[in-house]
């Protein structure tokens, strides 16, 4: 019985602290500035691959990694600004 109600406790208090939100706004903006970056970087490395193994032109994936780099330093720049 013992091992049941501290089941039960653990349970609840696990589902509590998943219910609340614990990020304030700028935090949230913070993430999201850095899931940008992130994302973007990962798009280059992908584009770098496709070129790699001939799925996509050269000239293509210039252009699309140079303006994944704007992205990235414009992300970067915000997320700098608010740290």
């Amino acid at each position: 019985m013992k091992k049941i109600k501290l089941s039960v406790a653990a349970l609840a208090i696990a589902t509590s602290g998943f219910s609340q939100n614990v990020l304030s706004r700028e935090d949230s903006s913070l993430l999201a500035k850095l899931e940008i970056e992130n994302t973007a970087e990962d798009m280059i490395e992908w584009i770098i691959n496709d070129v790699a193994n001939g799925h996509i032109y050269q000239e293509y994936a210039e252009t699309y990694i140079y303006n994944l780099k704007i992205i990235v330093t414009k992300a970067r720049k915000l997320r700098e600004e608010n740290e």
